[in-house]
């Protein structure tokens, strides 16, 4: 047992082992299942040796739906078919975009989402595997919120929907499992829903005992997004927009900043902004040991590196989220409707349920 009060459901698999730690509980029978969770906790001993202490690298990018959104989007959407929702809505830049699609397909449930035209189009073809209604636009996060309000139907993007963070335990409780207290831990943030829930998970173990103190929380940034990191690195804002190796289409002002900023001041951690410069060294390395991961996983780890050469530590772990995709130079335009106005929107969203309604009768 993790705690005094919950279990480990040790018969369930990924993040359901820790149904029990979650806020609102979900029945067995609303459990969407797919192959994420139970990740590796992958060690190297030469990157051990270049880094000074044991280096641990949270394999999220293999889950199924390709990143540690998974873990989120199976408890969001699960907790939606428990509520006996219909259509769910989601802007995103991409990977919470794939998970939501597998999980919303597992569940019979029509998902809409909304996409930026700078969205790669390797991340597109991994969501029009799952069948999902793909929208492009300039405006896609405004048009997102819109069709949520008018159509009363839930927003599962993770900096708006306060369950996005309650999946995410799982790997927290995973890494206790696996290899017991930890020093630090570097993932990469944008709005920060993962952040959260790794640390609350932490803080969990901490207040039951099981661990003495919480690890470091590092929240690593690059593309040009830094709101956090700004607050704690010495970094020149010019220029850093034209960055683009990870986090580009990211959320540049999170609303759970505060959160954010105290969970990293309370575990002693930081947070670094990462440059493509950086990046590209950490994926070398990486990619040397057999390493294959996104920028945002290269990112994190360039963030550890970076404290590793002036801190002591015996275990670190490193989240790598996102597949390393191959690029694409054409995807299949036919199923991606565009919308630039909220009365696009109404024709559009009124002409795909009227087809849907024809065809399911």
């Amino acid at each position: 047992m993790l705690n005094n009060k919950s279990k480990i459901e040790k018969e369930e698999t990924g993040i359901w082992k820790y149904a029990d730690f979650y806020s609102e509980s979900i029945k067995p029978e609303n459990r969407l299942i797919l192959d994420d969770g139970d990740t590796k906790e992958l060690e190297s001993e030469s990157i051990n040796k270049l880094a000074g202490g044991r280096v641990f690298f949270k394999r999220e990018d293999e889950n199924e739906t390709e990143s540690l959104k998974g873990r989120s989007l199976a408890y969001q959407v699960s907790l939606a078919k428990q509520r006996g929702a219909r259509e769910l809505v989601i802007s995103t830049s991409g990977n919470a975009g794939i998970a939501a699609a597998a999980y919303c397909r597992k569940a019979g449930i029509r998902l809409y989402i909304f996409i930026s035209p700078d969205t790669d189009a390797e991340k597109i073809l991994s969501m029009q595997k799952y069948d999902p209604v793909i929208i492009r636009s300039r405006k896609a996060i405004r048009l997102a919120n819109y069709l949520s309000a008018k159509k009363k139907i839930r927003n599962l993007r993770p900096s708006r929907d306060e369950s996005s963070i309650e999946g995410f335990k799982s790997i927290s409780f995973e890494i206790f499992e696996h290899i017991g207290e930890i020093d630090a831990l570097f993932t990469f943030v944008t709005s920060g829903s993962s952040f959260l829930g790794i640390g609350s998970a932490f803080e969990n173990l901490r207040s039951e005992g099981k661990i003495k103190k919480l690890p470091g929380m590092f929240a690593i940034q690059g593309g040009g997004i830094f709101s956090i990191a700004r607050e704690f690195d010495k970094i020149n804002d010019a220029g850093l927009a034209d960055e683009c190796a990870a986090g580009k289409l990211g959320i540049k002002e999170t609303r759970r900043k505060s959160a954010i900023i105290e969970l990293i001041k309370t575990s002693k951690g930081e947070s670094y902004y990462i440059t493509d410069l950086e990046i590209e060294a950490a994926r070398k390395i990486l990619a040397s040991h057999d390493i294959h991961t996104s920028g945002e996983g290269c990112a994190s780890f360039a963030g550890l590196y970076r404290w590793s050469r002036a801190n002591n530590f015996n275990k670190a772990v490193c989240i790598l989220s996102g597949k390393e995709r191959e690029k694409v130079d054409k995807i299949d335009e036919s199923g991606i409707h565009c919308a630039e106005s909220f009365e696009e929107a109404d024709g559009l969203i009124n002409q795909i349920s009227n087809i849907k309604y024809q065809n399911d009768r």
